[in-house]
């Protein structure tokens, strides 16, 4: 079979076909009596199901994983992970099915509990069902593919409240304890199934008709620890109300429901999840007027940290995830792509196109940094072992900009009215991407075949090299130059500006579907660009003059700017820089940012200089973190003093202090372990300063440096503190101290530590980790760190394999960098 099929390193060899589970019943409802004893981290429930059969059936079988089955309203047979129940059911029969159940869950509901080392987490308890994760707290048939209505009663010890999906009908008073019904009335899928408990305070607002619910815990206040301010959620979620209206508006489907409550709580093990109706987010999201608007005062328009991305994303699930469902993971795309692509619609509506186009170049980029270093896979696969597998940077960034294609090649009215018919079509159900490609085409009257095995059913991505000839007038020579792990020969609807020398602009369209095309500019074109508007998902690789470049700097679209930026990064010569320094002060600071990243790669001292001169003129501070991310490539002495006031100035954007703590270690300066130390004590939002300075020690790698970073390891410390603790103790080398805390980290009970060791111990690639690595892929009880640590031990093998001539060529890659920093530098002097 075609590599592009496939994929690369996508698929062990022992996978097979995955297809959508098939039950011969419908659920007509669940009603669930559940009683939770957080401090014992315990649930107790009793759960009834009407069904009706949908073909004779004689048994029922019910998810339930490492329960305690107290008893059933019929016989039953229990392995630890299903219940089947004796049933006699004709086709179009109903009958109730009742279990009684204990659960101490290891996943899917988590206890989180204030204790000595963590006195400022406020008690909760809190679940995440997706995946197949709620299984181990609730009997279900717990699959995308079944969809029902339900209600829940979740009794909790006073004064503690419990919320879930749909709306409350009842708060009953049960002495010491307080029951709490939600109904959710509409059909869902059993992974969105969420319930939250604890003491939290309720903030209430009206958005039309919809009832706005923001729970925020109650924090204990302790000297010391990091807590969001009181007033916290009206930086997080003061466009939820914007955001609802738009995306009904966009998508011609008005909000679904009656309600929407987003639910922080501590520990969490994502960003978000759009449980319908009933949002949990992470309470890192919880931030400051400082760190929205380090330079001016809330609201800002240069915002630094901001949760309208995750906010937008979740409260898209709710229509593309919620309202329809992917029926099985293979099409992760209905739910994860159009989330990440609404984000970005979110972003223009509120930011304008060039943050909507450059938020879609960046999540490009940030596929391509996974299809370079991990795999490449089509975007609908069926080829996984766990369904956490296809949660990645294909189905989110990548599948973003293929549905922005989509978008720019139908037309914006066009692709709307191919969405609302969609969602109208499979409300409360489930769909699958040929759905939605049958949809769009009823909308458009285009046949959109070609697109889909293109873009959703091949690996890969286009890749474009072009090049400047001037043999028999100008001219643009395109190549498609993919690798064999995508679509052979892409069909590429291609828009070229050409502007030439007396600023005239000509739009050239061509249908760019073969091996090569020679393009004629005329002789008088100053430069061209390709695809001006990235309305195509492609890599161009630009092969022109640096004149052509510096020309292509000053075009109105932000794209072409961007193409150039990077086209000056590879090239790297002083006239590359002198032009780059220029691209600093751009209007826009998506620009400014990747020119001060391509300035860092280039490091001369031109390079240096023009950072630190144009550091005042920037001020974006998403901008100024790239300058200071930048300075961090470079060893000189002046960067390093530059880097050592930003980092100790009050005044400064809380991300830029933690950027120019990194850098700081980076450039080795006699005196930066001094300054870091120092910058321990700091704060920002989630302890992100302390977070930069205990990276930039890493950085260092001293032995002190060692020491320093391993007292952060500990339980003792904030979660997001040790994850930057964790992930840095590679930067130390394969020490034995460094090992054993890998080793404990590997086994700690928090998700995101034990994440960050299986990132150190990739980093790291030292042999003795293995069979620690291949403990986790084989026994963790997350599926993501399977995946991760599986990944891990591959290449940690193949590089074995590679052996001593593998690090002899990275040792000489280094010194060829350094060497070629040096003589642009050298090159630069001789110029001036």
């Amino acid at each position: 079979m075609a590599k592009y099929l496939l994929g690369r390193d996508f698929a062990f060899p022992e996978y097979v076909p995955r297809f959508p589970r098939r039950y011969g019943f419908q659920v007509v409802k669940l009603e669930g009596d559940l009683r939770l004893d957080i401090w014992n981290k315990e649930v107790i429930g009793v759960v009834k199901y009407r069904l009706k059969a949908l073909e004779d059936l004689d048994r029922v079988a019910l998810d339930a994983v490492e329960m305690e089955i107290l008893g059933a309203s019929t016989g039953y047979s229990y392995d630890g992970e299903t219940i089947v129940f004796d049933v006699r059911l004709r086709a179009g029969q109903e009958a109730d099915i009742e279990v009684r159940y204990r659960a101490r869950p290891r996943k899917g509901m988590y206890f989180v509990l204030p204790d000595r080392h963590h006195p400022y987490r406020a008690p909760m308890v809190w679940t995440q069902g997706e995946s197949e994760d709620n299984r181990y707290w609730l009997p279900l048939p717990d699959s995308p593919n079944v969809k029902f209505p339900w209600r829940l009663s979740i009794s909790v010890p006073k004064p503690y409240v419990a919320g879930s999906n749909g709306v409350l009908v009842e708060v009953k008073d049960d002495g010491d304890r307080t029951a709490y019904v939600w109904d959710m009335r509409h059909p869902m899928s059993p992974y969105l199934i969420a319930i939250a408990a604890g003491d939290f305070e309720i903030i209430r607002e009206k958005c039309g008709n919809v009832e706005l619910e923001y729970w925020i815990p109650k924090y204990p206040r302790f000297e010391g620890a990091w807590v969001p301010p009181p007033d916290a959620y009206r930086y997080s979620f003061h466009h939820t109300c914007d955001i609802i209206r738009f995306l009904g508006e966009y998508l011609g489907v008005p909000y679904p429901y009656e309600r929407y409550a987003q639910v922080v709580v501590q520990e969490f093990i994502y960003g978000g999840m759009e449980n319908t109706t009933f949002t949990i987010l992470t309470d890192w999201t919880l931030h400051d007027s400082h760190a929205h608007c380090p330079y001016s005062q809330f609201p800002c328009s240069d915002e630094d940290f901001s949760s309208d991305p995750l906010v937008a994303h979740e409260m898209a699930h709710q229509w593309f995830g919620d309202l329809v469902t992917a029926k099985d993971w293979a099409h992760i795309a209905i739910n994860e792509s159009f989330a990440t692509f609404l984000e970005a619609l979110w972003t223009e509506k509120s930011k304008g196109k060039d943050e909507y186009l450059y938020e879609l170049y960046s999540n490009f980029k940030a596929y391509l940094n996974e299809y370079s270093s991990r795999y490449a896979r089509p975007i609908v696969t069926n080829l996984y072992a766990m369904p956490e597998e296809v949660f990645d940077r294909h189905a989110y960034e990548k599948g973003s900009v293929i549905l922005h294609m989509l978008r720019s090649l139908l037309g914006d009215e066009t692709f709307r009215k191919g969405l609302r018919l969609f969602l109208e079509r499979y409300r409360y159900k489930n769909a699958d991407v040929e759905d939605l490609r049958k949809a769009l085409e009823e909308a458009s009257g285009k046949d959109l075949e070609w697109f889909w095995r293109q873009f959703f059913y091949s690996a890969g991505h286009p890749v474009i090299k072009a090049s400047w000839s001037k043999n028999n007038g100008v001219r643009l020579v395109l190549e498609q130059a993919q690798s064999d792990d995508s679509f052979p020969l892409y069909t590429l609807p291609l828009e070229i500006d050409v502007v030439r020398e007396d600023g005239s602009r000509e739009r050239i369209s061509v249908n760019f579907a073969e091996r090569r095309l020679d393009v004629p500019l005329g002789d008088k074109a100053k430069y061209a660009c390709i695809d001006p508007e990235f309305k195509l998902l492609k890599l161009v690789e630009l092969n022109v003059p640096v004149e052509v470049l510096g020309a292509m700097l000053q075009d109105e679209h932000v794209y072409c700017r961007l193409q150039a930026v990077e086209a000056l990064r590879k090239n790297g010569s002083p006239r590359a820089v002198e032009f780059l320094s220029r691209a600093l002060r751009d209007k826009f600071w998506g620009v400014a940012a990747e020119a001060a990243r391509a300035l860092g790669a280039i490091g001369t001292a031109d390079a240096v200089r023009a950072l630190v001169e144009a550091y005042k003129e920037v001020g974006h501070p998403r901008a100024r973190r790239a300058v200071v991310e930048a300075l961090g490539n470079v060893r000189r002495k002046e960067a390093a003093e530059f880097l050592d006031r930003i980092l100790h100035d009050p005044n400064e954007s809380y991300y830029v202090r933690y950027e120019a703590a990194k850098a700081l270690g980076k450039t080795k300066w006699e005196f930066a372990e001094h300054s870091l130390r120092r910058a321990l004590s700091y704060g920002g939002h989630v302890d992100i300063i302390k977070r930069g300075a205990i990276e930039g020690l890493a950085e260092l790698g001293t032995e002190e440096g060692l020491d320093i970073v391993l007292r952060y390891v500990g339980e003792e410390n904030p979660t997001w503190v040790r994850v930057s603790a964790v992930q840095s103790l590679s930067k130390f080398g394969p020490k034995r101290q460094v090992l054993e805390a890998l080793r404990s980290a590997l086994r700690d009970d928090n998700f995101r530590v034990r994440a960050a060791a299986v990132t150190a111990a990739l980093d790291l690639m030292d042999p003795r980790l293995l069979p620690d690595l291949q403990e986790r892929a084989e026994r963790d009880v997350d599926g993501r760190i399977r995946r991760m640590a599986r990944e891990a031990v591959e290449k940690i093998r193949r590089a074995m394999d590679r052996g001593a001539e593998y690090q002899k060529l990275r040792e000489e890659v280094e010194r060829l960098r350094d060497e070629y920093r040096k003589m642009m530098d050298r090159l630069a002097r001789l110029e001036k």
